[in-house]
């Protein structure tokens, strides 16, 4: 897969530059150095196109021998004598399990089965993907948090056929249709737009960050396939000590309901109807652009978000986030006794979970406070980023201030970050805009658009003053 992924981002590279030659040319005759490059480029071209043409047929043959195998195995491991077949030997047609199902329930089941079948040999499409981490967030989704109609369990069957991938793509560059494709692509449509097929899909995928961002990783994560998420929330039970056979006291705690709506997010790519007519790298570049642009915006909305007044997730650091502050000891300087007083700010119950996270500048100035192997630190501070301050383990997070020297910068968060949830709902949809218009007068400019929407949101469980926020914040006087 990687060796395919390369090659077509190979030809769309190849194809620049061949259009680069042109435009420089002019309409005049090539130089000698200009046709040598010309040819070259064009027999590179041709060579790459019949390696590709291989290697996808290629990757067909094994997909099919291995389905093949894999129902084989599943039906002689599942079904004994007497007990009915729910799934078809076709796990992604989606049609079959209404035939086979005799009520509602039972096709639920099916659905359920069918899609974690799918998921098994599932292989993901974008680059760099985590395949076993992500079959397990699958699985998760499937047998936790998918809806009592199994919505998303349908959504993984709809979007993982060859038909429907091969319909998605031609569908994006404008090509025609055959019937079984258009039945393929209708069976998914919502108000317009088109599911992005599950192994491209990077609210489904995980990726490693373009962003240096780690809150996904230490964040609480909650994946949902409805609009809102609701938990339960205490400040704890009070335990107590008390007499022998005298009536215990009331440790009751207070239970809260939060919850948290998922906002929409969105990006959109003009292309030009070139472009569009190699439609398979265009579906495979599409998946790595929309899931750095996801990347790059939560990166930002995860930490600064103003909440869902604004449409936005709330971050960890806007108002009404990690609303516990402290202020460092003298205005516009970072210094050791900044750290410690950030330490000693949050409240005990969290220390024993909580981690730091910061700017790489601010970590830069923080191996400058100490050049006696480790006396104000406690440690001895190496290599690109210190593993620990103060004995938490700490991350680089890109999005904070990088002004170690300016009035009002927050530098650095220290908490536990289990507090902090973040809220994915599960399902990229993709729209084709068939034609763009210049500004000018108004005129088709010979391009389309791709319009991509995705809702997720995230929020601080535990705001608050000093006493009770699981964050707090280090600002700059």
């Amino acid at each position: 897969m990687e060796a395919l992924n390369t090659l077509r981002a190979r030809q769309a590279e190849i194809r620049t530059e061949l259009t680069e030659l042109e435009d420089a040319a002019d309409g005049a005759r090539f130089t000698d150095t200009q046709k040598a490059r010309w040819n070259a480029l064009n027999e590179e071209f041709d060579a790459n196109r019949e390696h590709i043409e291989e290697l996808e047929a290629r990757q067909e043959v094994l997909a099919k021998r291995v389905a093949d195998g894999q129902v084989e195995k599943e039906e002689r491991s599942t079904w004994t004598r007497g007990q009915r077949k729910l799934v078809p030997d076709d796990p992604a047609d989606i049609t079959a399990y209404r035939t086979m199902a005799r009520d509602f329930d039972e096709l639920n089941r099916a659905y359920e089965e069918g899609a974690k079948r799918l998921n098994e040999r599932m292989v993901p499409a974008l680059p760099h993907a985590d395949r076993e981490s992500t079959q397990e967030r699958i699985e998760r989704l499937l047998t936790v948090a998918d809806t009592e109609d199994r919505s998303f369990a349908r959504r993984v069957i709809n979007t993982s056929s060859e038909t429907y991938r091969r319909a998605f793509g031609k569908h994006l560059a404008g090509m025609h249709l055959e019937r079984d494709e258009e039945r393929a692509l209708s069976l998914t449509t919502t108000a317009g737009g088109y599911a992005v097929p599950y192994t491209l899909d990077p609210t489904v995928i995980l990726t490693s960050a373009g962003q240096i961002n780690p809150i996904r990783r230490l964040a609480r994560v909650e994946m949902i396939t409805g609009n809102t998420w609701y938990g339960v929330s205490s400040t704890g039970v009070t335990a107590s000590y008390g007499a022998e056979a005298t009536e215990t006291s009331d440790n009751a705690p207070t239970l809260a309901q939060p919850s948290l709506n998922v906002e929409k997010a969105q990006a959109f790519i003009p292309f030009s109807i070139e472009i569009g007519q190699d439609w398979g790298a265009l579906v495979t570049e599409m998946g790595r652009l929309f899931a750095d642009a996801k990347d790059r915006l939560e990166n930002t909305q995860f930490l600064t978000g103003l909440g869902h007044g604004s449409n936005a997730p709330q971050g960890l650091i806007a108002v009404g986030g990690a609303t516990a502050v402290v202020s460092s000891a003298t205005t516009a300087v970072l210094a050791v006794a900044d750290l410690y007083s950030l330490r000693n700010s949050l409240s005990d119950r969290w220390h024993d979970n909580a981690s730091i996270v910061a700017h790489r500048a601010t970590w830069d100035k923080v191996r400058q406070f100490d050049t006696a192997g480790g006396a104000n630190l406690w440690v001895q501070l190496q290599y690109d980023q210190p593993p620990q301050v103060l004995g938490y383990p700490a991350y680089t997070w890109n999005a904070y201030s990088s002004a170690t020297t300016t009035s009002g910068s927050t530098l650095m968060t220290i908490g536990d970050f289990s507090n902090f949830l973040i809220v994915d709902r599960v399902g990229m949809d993709v729209e084709l805009i068939p034609h763009l218009f210049a500004t000018a007068n108004n005129r088709p400019s010979g391009q389309r658009g791709l319009y991509c929407y995705w809702r997720n949101s995230s929020t601080v469980l535990t705001p608050g003053l000093l006493a009770n926020s699981a964050f707090v914040s280090l600002k700059l006087l």
